[in-house]
């Protein structure tokens, strides 16, 4: 804890949103996982669609209202839908490494459940990365007021003299 307070405040501001920000994606990679595994029989890409959309709800509340809760909020549909749009891309991502898991290794989802679990894992890490920027830059910080800059002081100056002096 000591180290995080020698840090300047931002970078604190910052290691603070990363530990609440990996907190809930721990949550909802368990969430996601679960779902996955559940229905993993019906195929490792609609299972992974519907893991993700779940998981991605969960996120999104719990992102706004905790880690991203001190920053200044927009309409709710807005936010989500830029939230749900960064998830297509990190859904995208985590399908492509299932896809080659499935497709160009041959991996079969009746037997080869760890190796879907480990390519899985690896499209959540790596789609995890490109949220927390996504996030933070587009959706929960994009009406974040820039900080405000102190006004220029005027040097004070001797009150101008008058030539027209009363005795």
């Amino acid at each position: 804890m000591r180290l995080v307070q020698r840090l300047p405040q931002r970078w604190r501001a910052l290691a603070s949103e990363v530990s609440k920000f990996a907190s809930i994606g721990a949550v909802n990679t368990v969430i996601n996982l679960v779902i996955f595994n559940l229905l993993l029989q019906i195929g490792p890409l609609k299972a992974n669609m519907v893991a993700t959309t779940v998981a991605t709800t969960c996120s999104y509340f719990m992102n706004r209202h905790w880690t991203y809760r001190h920053l200044p909020k927009s309409s709710l549909r807005r936010e989500y839908g830029l939230f749900f749009f960064f998830n297509v891309i990190g859904l995208v991502i985590e399908s492509a490494i299932l896809f080659v898991a499935r497709y160009g290794m041959h991996f079969s989802e009746h037997t080869d459940v760890v190796a879907f679990n480990i390519a899985k894992f690896s499209g959540l890490a790596l789609g995890t990365a490109f949220r927390f920027w996504a996030y933070r830059r587009f959706v929960f910080g994009a009406h974040k007021a820039p900080p405000e800059e102190e006004p220029e002081k005027v040097p004070e100056s001797d009150p101008p003299v008058s030539a027209d002096t009363n005795r």
